[in-house]
C-alpha cells in the first residue's frame, strides 16, 4: 500500500527528529488524520506524510519522485520552504509554489491546522502568537476563490481555529 510506504519512508527519513517532546511521527500522523477526516485524495494524504522530508531530512525531490511519482513529488516540493534570511522571507518565497498546486495548499492547510491544534494543547503562546500574526499574509497568499469545496472547508476550519486561538492568548 502506497500510504504505508509513505509513512515508513517519512519515519525513516525523520529518524530521531522530535516534534516538541514527541517523536516526529506524532506530527505527521496529526497532519494525515486531518487530511483523511476531510476526505482528501491519496496524493494529498501521501503528501502529508512526506511534507517535511525534503525540507528537514536528507531527501531530495528526485528521491520522492522515484518512490511516489511526480505528482506527489511536486506537492512535497511546493510545500518545502525556499531559502531566506528569516521565516517571513522564506514563507513569502514559498507561497507562490504552494498556491500553484491546490493539493499542496491542502497539505499546507492540514499542516497549519495540526500545528495550531498542538500549540493550543501544549499552551505554546509564542507559536500561537506567530501563527496569528502570520495568518493574514498566509491567507492572502494562498486563498483563491476558485478552490474546490474541500479546500474551502479546510480554510473555514483554519479560520475558526484562528478565531478561537486569538481569544485564548
Amino acid at each position: 500500500m502506497k500510504e504505508l510506504k509513505a509513512r515508513e519512508f517519512a519515519v525513516e527519513a525523520h529518524g530521531k527528529q522530535m516534534y516538541g517532546d514527541k517523536p516526529y511521527v506524532f506530527h505527521l500522523e496529526s497532519v494525515v488524520n486531518i487530511a483523511k477526516n476531510n476526505n482528501l485524495n491519496a496524493d494529498v494524504v501521501i503528501g502529508c506524510w512526506l511534507h517535511d522530508t525534503i525540507e528537514d531530512c536528507n531527501v531530495s525531490y528526485q528521491d520522492v519522485k522515484k518512490e511516489f511519482g511526480q505528482s506527489v513529488a511536486e506537492i512535497v516540493y511546493a510545500v518545502t520552504d525556499e531559502l531566506g534570511r528569516n521565516r517571513k522571507e522564506r514563507k513569502l518565497k514559498t507561497y507562490p509554489k504552494i498556491k500553484a498546486i491546490e493539493d499542496a495548499v491542502c497539505v499546507k492547510l492540514c499542516d497549519r491546522i495540526a500545528n495550531l491544534n498542538q500549540s493550543i494543547v501544549d499552551r505554546e503562546e509564542g507559536l500561537l502568537s506567530m501563527y496569528i500574526k502570520e495568518h493574514k499574509v498566509f491567507k492572502k497568499e494562498l486563498f483563491d476563490t476558485v478552490q474546490n469545496d474541500i479546500t474551502k472547508s479546510l480554510w473555514a476550519k483554519l479560520e475558526l481555529l484562528i478565531l478561537k486561538t486569538e481569544h485564548t492568548i
